[in-house]
């Protein structure tokens, strides 16, 4: 009841819902419209109520289900809306990882967060799975001209392949501990689909226990992080990132005046909880098999600010993961080292381009936060491996100044990774290719002084450095032109103190930073994530740096 109501509740003036808040336009987005109305549907809305007819009107205008992206086909596919024929198929002896097939084995080609979907989804493909739940699942009122298919499940052999097997094999072998499949909650889903439909089918060749007990464990995965969250931020979410919330609100608190030994546990809590054997840390639960660069990095910046004596073993284990991850380009992709694009997964992957991002490039932002580590452990442009991460950023310059970023929106959360970075290992930020960074800064301050950037930059070059103020596009924007401001850019201060100030005013309204737009990229151009600790821990590291600054006492 509370989550027909709450969607009821935020549907758009157009009828559809947004993917993620955005404050910079109105409009709805197709994907998250058709899937929030086939959950009211499902959830007993009438068929003629206000809400599913305006949900409707919105989705025939923007061109029905015809228009859906291949990852929502992939959900209508299960339940009959779509035919699974024109989901991409995949040669099922990718997913062999033996004898002469472990050249050729998906695994080695893509990321971490493909790998634990591409499985299930592509068993679920090949079996053609239709599950039939009633008439409340269907929505091919949403087509504009309904396709002419038979919605069945493939005519089953009475055993099940080589491949079939041995897809369910490697489904179990990404079981994390705590009972995800990779650590995603739609991975889990489509895993446990695939595992029921084995068990159904092949009775004679499932291992009935070994599935009950990895169902069982899976869907309380689930269950924990879709509805037993309470008021949490975490509810209802794709994954758990407590390890890079808890670092970064630890940061902020340090920077923004908080005693370091009080911070000490959160730090020891990380270190035991989160970091792995190789030294690097963890995302959040679940992602103890992949530790990645990005808070790898950070928790070094971290642990060289609260006790650089204490954490110096786990500070210089941390640097040598990072190291050993370091791109032949010299930047940071986040999970794995060398899986910049391939030939071989671009010739495969069909419509899944239009849905995900299926590498895991370098980023100039992930490199930044690097070099911010390495800077802070006396690492300079004497060192070989910090001389080819700054060639790398500078290399990625765009035109105008800024830089794409990966992980945050957008080219501000670049600018404000990168001059930090290169101010840590004592680069000359007066370089003219830096400067340029810093003076496209300034020529993007909205006139409250804050800086704010659109989801669309990432497709449209006109929304660049464009969208309505949020703390932390402020904030990021402040961690690098305070760096400018300490570094003798004297033009810069004018617009340091505006951006407090507009920090201050957002404050003032809620008591509480409050981003009103999703500031978190997931995959660029297609999906965005709200971190609710961004508004928090970024405007402390950036209030706290500016006392620093202004040498302001509390």
């Amino acid at each position: 009841v509370r989550c027909v109501q709450e969607t009821d509740q935020k549907q758009m003036e157009d009828g559809g819902w947004q993917q993620v808040p955005e404050q910079n336009f109105n409009d709805s987005d197709l994907d998250a419209t058709i899937l929030h109305y086939w959950f009211l549907k499902v959830a007993g809305e009438p068929y003629d109520s206000p809400v599913l007819r305006r949900a409707r009107e919105f989705i025939i205008s923007r061109g029905g289900l015809e228009k859906a992206t291949h990852m929502t086909n992939i959900w209508l596919s299960l339940f009959g809306n779509h035919d699974w024929e024109n989901i991409t198929p995949l040669p099922l002896f990718i997913f062999r990882n033996d004898s002469f097939f472990q050249y050729t084995h998906v695994k080695k080609f893509v990321p971490q967060w493909v790998w634990p979907h591409l499985i299930p989804i592509m068993y679920l493909r090949h079996m053609k799975k239709v599950k039939d739940l009633g008439p409340q699942f269907d929505i091919k009122e949403l087509y504009i001209n309904p396709p002419e298919f038979e919605a069945r499940n493939e005519k089953r052999d009475e055993d099940p392949s080589y491949y079939v097997e041995n897809m369910i094999d490697q489904m179990f072998s990404i079981q994390q501990p705590r009972g995800s499949f990779g650590a995603y909650t739609p991975a889990t889903l489509y895993t446990l689909i695939s595992m029921q439909d084995f068990a159904e089918n092949y009775p004679h060749r499932a291992n009935h226990t070994r599935i009950a007990d990895a169902y069982k464990r899976g869907l309380a995965y689930v269950e924990y992080m879709y509805f037993d969250q309470d008021d949490s931020s975490y509810q209802g979410t794709l994954d758990d990132g407590r390890w890079w919330d808890t670092l970064l609100v630890a940061f902020g608190l340090y920077e923004i005046g908080e005693d370091p030994k009080k911070l000490e546990p959160a730090v020891d809590f990380i270190i035991k909880h989160g970091i792995q054997p190789n030294g690097g840390l963890a995302y959040g639960w679940e992602f103890e098999y992949v530790p990645d660069t990005d808070d790898t990095g950070m928790i070094i910046v971290l642990m060289l600010a609260i006790n650089k004596e204490k954490y110096k073993d786990q500070i210089q284990k941390a640097s040598d993961f990072l190291i050993s991850m370091q791109n032949d380009c010299g930047g940071f992709g986040a999970f794995f080292k060398g899986f910049e694009e391939g030939f071989f997964i671009k010739f495969l992957a069909g419509k899944f381009t239009n849905s995900a991002e299926l590498f895991d490039p370098s980023s100039v932002d992930v490199t930044g936060h690097v070099l911010e580590a390495w800077g802070g452990m006396g690492f300079t442009m004497e060192d070989e491996h910090v001389r080819a991460a700054v060639e790398y950023i500078k290399g990625q310059q765009r035109d105008f100044g800024g830089w794409q970023a990966r992980w945050g929106v957008n080219h501000i959360y670049a600018v404000g990774a990168v001059i930090p970075g290169l101010t840590a290992i004592k680069y000359d930020i007066h370089q003219p290719w830096v400067k340029k960074s810093i003076d496209w800064l300034l020529s993007i301050q909205n006139e409250d002084g804050g800086f704010g950037e659109c989801v669309h930059s990432y497709k449209l070059d006109e929304w660049i450095g464009k969208g309505k103020s949020t703390p932390s596009q402020t904030a990021w924007a402040l961690l690098a032109l305070i760096e400018a401001e300490k570094d003798g850019y004297d033009y810069v201060k004018e617009s340091v103190d505006r951006a407090i100030n507009y920090l201050i005013e957002d404050y003032q309204v809620l008591g509480r930073f409050h981003d009103k737009s999703s500031v978190g990229t997931g995959h660029r151009g297609f999906l965005y994530m709200h971190y609710p600790v961004y508004q928090h821990s970024f405007t402390y590291m950036a209030i706290g740096r500016y006392m620093k600054l202004r040498n302001i006492k509390l």
